[in-house]
This record gives C-alpha cells, sequence and structure tokens, in this order.
C-alpha cells in the first residue's frame, strides 16, 4: 500500500449509516475546511429557526446541504451540538430583549405628549447615566460569566473581543467613578479655602483694619 493510499479515509457503509447527513461521504469537514461556509450556514440555521423555533436541527443541515450542493457542508456532529447550543441561546435572547424592549419605558423622556421636545434636568440625566452604567455593569459581568462556563464554543479570537468589551466597561464606569469623586474633592477643597478666606476677612473687619479693598472682595463674595 503506497503512502497515498495510507492517506485516503477507509469509508465504509458503516460509517454512512451512523451519521443523521444526508448523501454522506464518509468525510467529516474540519473547521478550516468549511470555514468559508459557517457564516453563510449560520445565516441560514437562523432563518430557518427564526420561521420555526422547533425545527430539527438535522433537517436544517441536511435543507442546507441541498442548497449548496454539489458543495457539502459535513462538520463533525459534536461540533455542530456545539454551535446549537450556541446559537440556540442567541436566538432565546434576541427573542427575550425584543420582548423586553416592547414593554420597557423611555428612560429619559425628551418629547411631551405632543411630540414637542423637551430638555430634561441635569437630575434626570444623571439617574439616567447611573442607570445606563448600572445595566452596562451587569451585560459585561453576564458576558463574563457566559465566556467562563461555555469557553469552549468560542474561537480564541471572539474570547479575546469580548474580553476587551468587558474591560472596556470597567475602566469607563472606573474612570468616570473616579472622576466624579475628585470633582467632590475639588469642591469641598474650595469651599473650605472661600470660607477661611473669607473668616479671615471678618477677623479684619472686627478689629478694624479692612481696608476699602477688602471691603469690595467681601461684597463681590457675597454676592458670588
Amino acid at each position: 500500500m503506497s503512502i497515498t493510499d495510507r492517506n485516503i479515509p477507509v469509508q465504509t457503509s458503516n460509517t454512512k449509516k451512523f451519521s443523521f447527513y444526508e448523501n454522506f461521504d464518509g468525510h467529516y469537514h474540519k473547521i478550516n475546511e468549511i470555514r468559508d461556509l459557517i457564516p453563510q450556514f449560520k445565516a441560514f440555521y437562523y432563518a430557518e429557526k427564526s420561521k420555526e423555533s422547533g425545527r430539527s436541527a438535522i433537517k436544517i443541515i441536511n435543507d442546507f446541504n441541498a442548497q449548496i450542493t454539489p458543495l457539502t457542508f459535513f462538520p463533525w456532529e459534536k461540533q455542530y451540538r456545539l454551535w446549537r447550543k450556541k446559537w440556540d441561546a442567541e436566538l432565546l435572547a434576541v427573542a427575550g430583549y425584543q420582548e423586553q424592549q416592547k414593554e420597557v419605558r423611555q428612560l429619559i423622556k425628551v418629547r411631551d405628549e405632543q411630540n414637542v421636545l423637551v430638555v430634561p434636568a441635569d437630575e434626570t440625566l444623571e439617574d439616567g447615566a447611573k442607570t445606563l452604567a448600572g445595566e452596562l455593569l451587569n451585560d459585561a459581568m453576564n458576558i463574563l460569566k457566559k465566556d467562563q462556563d461555555e469557553e469552549e464554543l468560542y474561537e480564541d479570537e471572539i474570547i479575546v473581543k469580548r474580553r476587551n468589551y468587558v474591560l472596556n466597561v470597567y475602566n469607563y464606569i472606573t474612570k468616570s467613578a473616579h472622576s466624579k469623586e475628585a470633582l467632590r474633592l475639588k469642591s469641598n477643597a474650595d469651599k473650605r479655602e472661600t470660607m477661611g478666606f473669607l473668616m479671615d476677612l471678618m477677623s479684619l473687619a472686627t478689629a478694624g483694619k479692612m481696608t476699602d479693598e477688602d471691603l469690595a472682595l467681601l461684597k463681590n463674595s457675597s454676592k458670588s
């Protein structure tokens, strides 16, 4: 037997029999062999499941193969199960989100009952920003937990992108919180300095040592 012969996979009637793929030729495709077809099949799977959520996964892949003939799409059945688990979860999430959107009220009201634009108050915007920050943190945490539980479902490149999203949310929220705290500390420091300055002026006035310039400063401070 030649080297070429040894590299040819042995195809038997039993091999074909135990696969649920129609017209299976006995050769399961590696990811690299069908990489260009995977996005096309994913779109097909989503479309079929969206039309009929209970549609058989076996029928879906067989219908896809019938559509792309003479090409074939025969991933390992375990790989197909992993894809289905991931894709079905995504479809459920999309359906749940769409249903939620129907019930969600407008967080920041920008139009009144007559559809006229209104300017949100500063307090409303601040509350809305806090709510958005909380939702982003929850979303990032859910993604992180999902990756930890189902990391084998994702390619390394996708995992890196999802981790970057989580990290960006964390950095943004942390930076925002620190900036607000820095502004609060600066405001308190300014108030303390202003109070100390006014107390000094009052001491000069009590001692009868206040000049016209000091008096002008005191008047301007009281106006502000």
